[in-house]
């Protein structure tokens, strides 16, 4: 038996809350970063852009996975409704065939919740196709945070006596990048698993 989707839909409003926590700690990283570059001066100047690049790409992160997190929820409860109203479809069918005599009496009803549970399937289905689209969304931004990483390690390579300190930035970018991609593609997983 597969999951109910809004069991899924939790689970993926679980994975996108632990990657915008991620994304909060890219967000501290890059005051850090900030703080770094101001205190090294001229000899950190290339790092400076950067830095500026990092706090924007974490707030951007921050923001979708809210936004992402949000329809996983509004998903969840579409879902539940679906359940309910696919509950008393299945019970009106279950009346039209035990029981035909009744059927006259029930047809508006029958009609009504056969509409609603159309409706409702469509829903979301919709809201599952924006979920995938997000998610690729995500994905560009992981990407913009490893071209962010490489940079980073670039430029501390040329930044003297702070060299080790804007290669330990540099590597929790790309460390970060990968804990939420990590999460994104555990939400992808159970997505693809409804």
């Amino acid at each position: 038996m597969s999951t109910p989707i809004f069991v899924t839909a939790a689970s993926i409003a679980a994975e996108l809350h632990q990657a915008m926590l991620e994304a909060k700690g890219l967000a501290l990283t890059a005051k850090n970063a900030r703080a770094l570059a101001v205190r090294a001066g001229s000899k950190t100047v290339g790092f400076k852009a950067i830095t500026h690049f990092i706090d924007e790409l974490a707030s951007d992160i921050i923001r979708q996975s809210q936004y992402i997190n949000g329809v996983s929820e509004k998903l969840s409860q579409q879902a539940v409704s679906l359940w309910r109203s696919s509950m008393a479809a299945d019970k009106f069918h279950w009346i039209a065939q035990q029981h035909s005599e009744h059927c006259q009496s029930l047809n508006g009803a029958m009609e009504a919740c056969f509409a609603e549970n159309e409706q409702l399937a469509q829903n979301l289905q919709r809201g599952l196709r924006e979920l995938e689209q997000q998610l690729e969304e995500g994905d560009k931004h992981i990407r913009t945070a490893n071209l962010i990483a490489t940079s980073s390690k670039v430029e501390a390579s040329s930044a003297e006596e702070f060299r080790g300190q804007l290669e330990v930035i540099a590597n929790n970018i790309t460390d970060t990048a990968d804990k939420i991609r990590a999460h994104l593609s555990k939400a992808r997983s159970l997505l693809s698993q409804r």
